[in-house]
């Protein structure tokens, strides 16, 4: 009896061992569907979007849910819920991110809030045809965009669309002067009411769906959409003008769920990206296809259709332009300067000039970088102003070096290769270093406003530097110290070239002086920046010298402001600083009369908010004007007419009297002073 009980028992653990082992515990049924199809070699993904089986969109669905199924012969099923079957935008968004949808199509604004960039498509009259806006996104700036799919967990394939956005009204509006004080209906979107506010109309937010209605009762007189909405929610038959703008297109992600993505085999990876973005100019000919055959009905109703002209289109150019400059921190000033650059050289104008600036605009220092940019703009702007009648076309073609000497030794050949090019401006990165290796024949200027390294200064240079060397800008520094009676100072540095040789300027010329260095420490930024700062602060000193360049400035600044009690700091790259700041003095450039304050001013009302840094808007923007000059008064674009200009010789002699900020007795050189750093709630500048 005991023997069979013992066997009994035995044979109950050997059962529940048995269970434990196979029995797949915390697994949904969904994974459990998903791992028996793996077992057969059979795949189920499922897509989602909002658009109707009509729908162009829908169509190259089925055309991608084809191909797929076809080319693995049927192990991979591809299900379509069209027309929010499985819920709005923005849930199925939640869905995919969880793992729960495998594939989405979803308009690039409705991502705006997690991913601010994806405004780019709404940006109104960004180039000037559609063939423009397609080479876009399959190119640079849409492989920088669908990289930030990632952040939020999800794979970006290619860009499809629904079209490009168009104006209603019961009137023309063909010019911005047409839509002065109208309300135009808007999916709520910051972009977008600015857009309508720049044209002197009040924008009004209004769910798309309750539209028609709204233009139908006057709570608004026009609106916005492509000819696939207008034509499918009966817009058309509630206006009477349709005004053919294409100012905007309407573009849609095809993504992949980044957690699903993951659990896929590589081919079937490659499979999924490459179909995608094969059937992308079909789909886009098949949306065109359908606007033909919308138009034609529009028009039958009797609506009147307004086309606009060249020099129309340049009206709404020119009026929207304040608007991607004022969003430019937001969608990404690397994506927007390959955007200008594409237009300008894509579209080449006679009697144009270009300025080239290369810079870093996304890695290390990218609001410095975007500092060297726009004083080169406002240069042009302030240029223009000076002699409106005279002036040619003049453009700014930046390029993002990220920091990196292969980009800026590309940018430098292939701006030499530009007719046009008068002269180069070298911002943050290693352009101004690249510069020394040009060959002697090198017609092409390079301008050096902003860095200051030994290295750069060579007695047979074809770098032009408007900055004096780190031993003599560490003299500067040494000398205002005293004068400041600081004796002792502790230096915060990085791990850059620029900023450890400027630091070992400052130290080695400090000791001489006889100020007594406490600390030296470099900022590691894989490090806490907390923890580095709060470290510092048991030591006593009258200053702490920031010698940083990379974004750890702005970061330094920022802690520093929770910490008022902090010593004087006193920053190498001049940094505007919010009210709460503690004391912070900067390096800065010297203006006489009022260049300075005329070009912060135009800097607002440009970019609708202040600067970064002062001093490196300036410089640029006296190294622009430099360029402008010497291609005005001597042989445009000549390397040795420019070092004549800078040298006050024949036939250039006017051109150092106007440019005021240079050292006396070295021509060239930007004077420096330490004064009190720029705040954000003061419009005029500090004083020694």
């Amino acid at each position: 009896m005991k023997r069979t009980l013992s066997l009994l028992a035995l044979t109950i653990l050997l059962l529940i061992l048995t269970l434990l082992i196979i029995w797949p515990f915390g697994q949904s049924t969904t994974v459990e569907q998903r791992q028996e199809d793996t077992r057969h070699g059979s795949q189920v993904l499922r897509f989602g979007y909002n658009i109707p089986e009509r729908s162009a969109l829908h169509l190259a669905a089925v055309r991608f849910k084809e191909e797929v199924e076809r080319q693995t012969e049927g192990r991979v099923e591809i299900q379509l819920f069209p027309n929010q079957i499985l819920g709005n935008d923005h849930q199925m968004l939640e869905m995919a991110r969880r793992g729960e949808l495998d594939l989405l199509l979803i308009p690039s604004a409705k991502l705006s809030v997690a991913l601010p960039e994806m405004q780019y498509a709404d940006l109104p009259f960004l180039l000037p045809a559609r063939e423009d806006m397609y080479a876009m996104l399959d190119g640079e700036p849409g492989r920088l965009l669908l990289e930030k799919m990632n952040r939020i967990n999800m794979v970006g394939i290619t860009f499809w669309g629904n079209g490009f956005k168009h104006f209603t009204a019961n009137q023309p509006l063909k010019t911005p002067s047409d839509f002065a004080g109208l309300d135009i209906r808007i999916m709520k979107s910051r972009l977008l009411r600015d857009q309508f506010n720049l044209m002197g109309a009040e924008a009004v937010p209004i769910d798309f769906h309750e539209t028609r209605q709204a233009l139908l009762d006057g709570v608004v007189d026009g609106q916005e959409n492509p000819l696939v909405a207008i034509h499918g929610m009966g817009i058309h038959e509630a206006q009477t003008d349709l005004t053919l703008s294409e100012h905007a297109y309407l573009a849609y992600i095809f993504a992949i769920s980044g957690k699903r993505f993951n659990q896929l085999p590589g081919h079937l990876q490659t499979l999924l990206i490459e179909t995608a973005r094969d059937l992308t100019p079909w789909q886009r000919a098949e949306t065109e296809r359908q606007e033909s055959e919308f138009l034609a009905e529009i028009e039958a109703t009797g609506v009147r259709i307004h086309r606009l002209t060249e020099s129309e289109r340049i009206q709404f150019q020119r009026a929207m332009q304040p608007l991607a400059e004022r969003f430019e921190t937001i969608i990404g000033a690397d994506i927007l300067a390959y955007t200008q650059e594409y237009a300008t050289l894509q579209h080449p104008k006679d009697n144009r000039w270009l300025i080239g600036v290369d810079t870093d605009l996304s890695t290390v220092s990218p609001l410095l970088g975007l500092e060297i940019k726009r004083g080169a703009e406002l240069a042009i702007q302030r240029f223009r102003e000076s002699d409106p009648i005279l002036s040619p076309d003049i453009r700014v073609v930046t390029r993002d070096n990220r920091n990196l000497t292969g980009r800026s030794s590309r940018a430098l050949d292939d701006f030499a290769r530009q007719p046009s090019m008068i002269g180069v401006i070298a911002g943050v990165g290693p352009l101004a270093f690249q510069a020394l290796q040009m060959p002697l024949e090198s017609s092409l200027p390079v301008l050096n406003p902003w860095m200051n390294h030994s290295d750069l200064f060579t007695t047979d240079s074809r770098l032009i530097n408007l900055v004096s060397p780190s031993y003599q800008f560490a003299e500067q520094l040494t000398e205002e110290l005293r004068q400041q009676n600081i004796s002792t100072v502790q230096l915060l540095t990085e791990t850059t070239a620029l900023s450890e040789d400027l630091a070992l300027a400052i130290e080695t010329e400090a000791i001489k002086s006889g100020l007594e260095v406490r600390s030296k420490a470099r900022l590691d930024p894989a490090k806490s920046l907390v923890d580095q700062l709060e470290i510092r602060q048991n030591i006593s000193t009258d200053a702490i010298i920031l010698v940083l360049h990379s974004q750890l400035l702005e970061q330094s600044l920022e802690w520093y402001e929770a910490h008022p009690d902090s010593p004087l700091l006193i920053s190498t790259v001049d940094w505007t600083v919010s009210a709460r700041a503690p004391k912070v003095l900067s390096m800065q450039s010297w203006h006489h009369g009022d260049t300075a304050t005329e070009v912060i001013a135009a800097y607002i009302n440009r970019y609708g908010t202040e600067p970064s840094s002062v001093s490196t808007l300036l410089q640029s923007h006296d190294a622009a004007w430099i360029l402008l000059l010497a291609a005005t008064r001597c042989e445009a674009g000549l390397h040795d007419n420019i070092k004549q200009a800078l040298n006050a010789a024949a036939p250039c002699e006017q051109l150092v009297t106007d440019f005021s900020s240079t050292t006396p007795g070295q021509t060239g050189r930007f004077r420096l002073h330490l004064a009190p750093a720029y705040r954000q709630t003061d419009s005029q500048r500090g004083t020694p």
